[in-house]
């Protein structure tokens, strides 16, 4: 890809995550197996992000996977090596497609405990009883706290939702927003809420760095994010807020806690978030294949990315116990509910 395609591409990396963003200019490429591998190959060693940042040597994993190809092998045998390549990278954002699979690295949540069960939330502390639109289940709790669970940044709500739920919540002695087991979607629906809760016109909450060559170092200078305050229309909420975090947050649901995190309002609660900081792009390869790439790092205010996941509040990581499913406890939502209560 020549040097102005990046440059075009990397601005709007972050407007449109999962645009398909590879423009190759090879004349030679061949559309067998070995073509492919070696053009897959060459995609990630040029756009990849983390190479430095996970010490991942990546000429050795060609050397590892690139004898297991050759031409007249199966598709399935193809798509194996080649998912089992893109594993090395240990990324949840890696993903190979094809028209009957898709690849995926779970590592990122499967050693941790769940730290959420949504029959728990709903039949103990909601009653099962609460509104639901937009992606928010949402209650004004018995301890007049307001609770609101989000399910996914895909679910996409209107700014009148928001004007509705925190007006009903005016009065609550503080939020609760329950992001746990959210897997991430749209990231512009990250401000559009985080947003809400911010009492200074303008906040600093991390930064982003964009590849500006195929070296695995060739990165341009950190750009700032800013969280921006709403104007008077929209409804605020400025006494204390409450994140649950669990692993299964991740993504866009990492950048929120990334956003969150830095306002004097909010605390963070339960366990370390996913991670999945890389702003990812897709790529496709001669057999009509599509890879998915972290490509833009994003960084915490303290420039420390963000990959690996985001701690909650110092003093206030809790796990739900391993017999929650009897007691009918989550000590996570119990320790949120005791913090705003007493605070």
């Amino acid at each position: 890809m020549k040097t102005k395609y990046r440059i075009i591409i990397a601005a709007l990396l972050f407007i449109l995550p999962l645009q398909s963003c590879y423009l190759h200019d090879d004349k030679d490429i061949v559309n067998d197996a070995e073509g492919n591998f070696d053009m897959l190959w060459k995609i990630c060693d040029e756009y990849y992000c983390y190479f430095d940042y996970k010490s991942i040597d990546w000429n050795e994993v060609y050397v590892k996977y690139r004898p297991s190809v050759y031409n007249g092998m199966s598709d399935d045998e193809l798509f194996d090596v080649f998912a089992n390549m893109l594993a090395e990278l240990k990324d949840g954002h890696v993903n190979l497609y094809s028209s009957y699979d898709v690849s995926k690295y779970w590592k990122w949540s499967e050693d941790y405990p769940e730290n959420y069960s949504e029959r728990i939330v709903r039949e103990n502390y909601l009653n099962n009883e609460y509104h639901i639109k937009g992606g928010f289940v949402y209650k004004v709790l018995p301890e007049n706290i307001g609770y609101m669970y989000y399910d996914s940044f895909s679910s996409e709500f209107s700014d009148g939702l928001l004007n509705h739920i925190l007006t009903q919540f005016q009065d609550c002695k503080g939020v609760i927003i329950d992001i746990r087991n959210n897997g991430g979607g749209n990231i512009l629906n990250v401000n559009k809420i985080a947003s809400r809760f911010l009492k200074e016109e303008k906040v600093l909450c991390g930064y982003k760095i964009y590849k500006t060559g195929p070296g695995h170092s060739e990165f341009a200078d950190t750009i700032p994010d800013y969280l921006t305050r709403k104007g008077d229309e929209y409804v605020k909420f400025h006494k204390d807020v409450v994140v649950l975090t669990n692993r299964g947050v991740y993504s866009a649901a990492n950048d929120f806690v990334r956003t969150m995190k830095v306002l004097d309002n909010v605390t963070i609660i339960g366990d370390r978030s996913g991670g999945g900081g890389g702003i990812p792009c897709n790529f496709d390869l001669p057999n009509g294949w599509n890879v998915r790439l972290s490509t833009t790092p994003m960084l915490d205010i303290n420039k420390v990315h963000t990959e690996y996941g985001i701690d909650p509040t110092e003093g206030f990581k809790v796990d739900m116990a391993e017999d929650a499913h009897i007691t009918g406890k989550d000590a996570i939502l119990d320790k949120a509910i005791e913090f705003l209560s007493t605070n």
